[in-house]
């Protein structure tokens, strides 16, 4: 073969890988999403067990708890005291639902609107339900006009019917906050429009999540309707992730110049409930407030779904306590209650139970009585230790039975009671 003929087979060759590729090319402008798709690899796509980075927020205070452990999942200047403007008024519903509920007062009940609640008497710039003096409404109106439209003429109202007067309801509001344990919170006025009113969003968020447990069956009228219709007018929620984050269903905004645009939020989605608090965001206006309120609110909530696991930590197998002189030889366990935890996603496959069970149970065992611990690790540090219960009780055993239960209960292997299971992969 001559030099020439070589030369011309690689031309040829370079031509070709040339042509090869711009048909690739082309191929790869044309292809369909689905052709697109099936070139991505499984670490593109989020496999639930990445760590999200956490959010940049630019408000002063921000804080975001588990719901069902009340772990806190996210803290920025946590402590910091800052007005809570309209967030205020979760405590002052707190009171009322407190009377609801112990059967005072009924949601469907009429109450007449006092003079001082008129809403033209209601401080400059407020937020209003627009309610008249000497008007009839039910409590749950006034409730939802006090929670959904933030009036503070409706704070004014539920002020006088549950205190007799403002600065009765004052004093009720911060005695509530000491039963509860918190020493940050002072209320001057029960609607918020004050500067004087203070808290910290580590201790608001834990008032939220006390809030959203005593009434979580009125989220829906309370804080989940995003339009609330009275007379002639239709309101808007403040909160505008309603309807537009999925699974927001409160809590509270609130603005005062000197606090800056507040927000108190709980979102839920599969089984796992978030609260967060965003207090002290500045903007040059109120358009940008609002859109960075969404924003940080639904960066805080997303952080919180996409990084974190809560869950109830259910034996990962099951496991048998030893029982003597009974009619069975063992009983199987697990763990009661409902107290959660809540973990990284990418810490899951780090978790243990450890299994610590009693020694020598002898007799008839109790369905649901206690027959030894489990301590719940992660990374080798406890996070929880839950008893463990058998699951069903046991009858007395043959006279043969229950004759050699001691011998064999005193020559049991305490190191075959203590074991640990890992986290199921």
């Amino acid at each position: 073969m001559t030099k020439r003929t070589v030369k011309r087979i690689i031309k040829i060759l370079v031509l070709a890988a040339v042509l090869f590729g711009i048909v690739a090319g082309i191929r790869a402008c044309v292809a369909s999403p689905k052709d697109m798709a099936s070139g991505i690899v499984y670490s593109d796509v989020y496999d639930g067990f990445s760590t999200a980075p956490e959010p940049v927020l630019h408000c002063k205070s921000a804080v975001l708890m588990d719901y069902s452990s009340g772990a806190v999942l996210y803290t920025k200047n946590p402590d910091e005291i800052i007005p809570p403007a309209s967030m205020t008024k979760l405590m002052t519903t707190y009171l009322l639902m407190e009377k609801v509920k112990a059967g005072e007062y009924a949601l469907d009940q009429e109450v007449v609107i006092p003079p001082e609640a008129d809403y033209e008497k209601a401080p400059y710039r407020s937020s209003l339900m627009y309610i008249r003096a000497g008007q009839r409404i039910t409590i749950k109106e006034l409730l939802t006009g006090l929670m959904v439209t933030s009036g503070n003429d409706a704070a004014m109202a539920v002020a006088i019917l549950i205190g007799g007067s403002r600065e009765a309801c004052v004093e009720m509001m911060n005695r509530k906050a000491r039963q509860l344990g918190f020493e940050s919170f002072v209320f001057t006025d029960p609607a918020g429009y004050e500067d004087t009113n203070q808290i910290n969003a580590l201790e608001f968020c834990q008032f939220c999540r006390i809030y959203i447990q005593n009434n979580i069956e009125y989220l829906d009228f309370l804080t989940g309707e995003t339009v609330f219709r009275f007379g002639s007018r239709a309101i808007n929620n403040s909160n505008d992730l309603l309807g537009r984050y999925p699974g927001v269903d409160g809590l509270k905004t609130g603005y005062i110049d000197e606090s800056g645009y507040n927000i108190s939020l709980t979102a839920e989605r599969d089984g796992m409930r978030l609260v967060a608090v965003i207090m002290g965001i500045q903007a040059k206006d109120i358009m940008n407030a609002k859109l960075m309120r969404m924003e940080e609110g639904a960066s805080l909530l997303s952080y919180g779904f996409h990084t974190f696991r809560s869950f109830f930590p259910v034996l990962p197998a099951q496991v048998n306590a030893p029982v003597f002189g009974c009619s069975t030889d063992s009983v199987p366990v697990a763990i009661p209650g409902s107290e959660c935890i809540c973990v990284p996603y990418s810490q899951l496959y780090k978790l243990s139970w450890d299994i610590s069970l009693t020694k020598g149970l002898k007799g008839v065992i109790a369905e649901g009585a206690q027959v030894g611990n489990c301590t719940v690790s992660l990374d080798g540090r406890a996070l929880a230790i839950y008893p463990l219960v058998a699951l069903q009780g046991t009858e007395q055993g043959s006279l043969w039975r229950r004759f050699i239960a001691p011998v064999k209960a005193m020559g049991q292997n305490k190191a075959s009671l203590n074991f640990s299971l890992a986290f199921p992969r």
